[in-house]
């Protein structure tokens, strides 16, 4: 009777773990996500934003109808 219950408890127990195997929030973040990944690495973060201020370097900041306004 033991070793009915034992191998009984030991299936149930391999199905659910093949069953759950790989769900949860731990496989989404293997995923790479890249906003995620620059955005909570500071120094990502400071070298893009630094990429985006040389780029808008040369653009006007606003239109000449609203210059003096805000």
């Amino acid at each position: 009777m033991k070793m009915i219950k034992f191998t009984t408890h030991l299936g149930l127990a391999l199905i659910c773990l093949i069953f759950f195997w790989g769900s949860g929030a731990a496989g989404s973040a293997e995923q790479e996500n890249h906003c995620f990944t620059c955005h909570t690495n500071a120094g990502k973060l400071i070298k893009i934003t630094r990429e985006i201020a040389q780029a808008d370097k040369d653009k006007p900041g606003g239109s000449a109808e609203t210059e003096g306004e805000g």
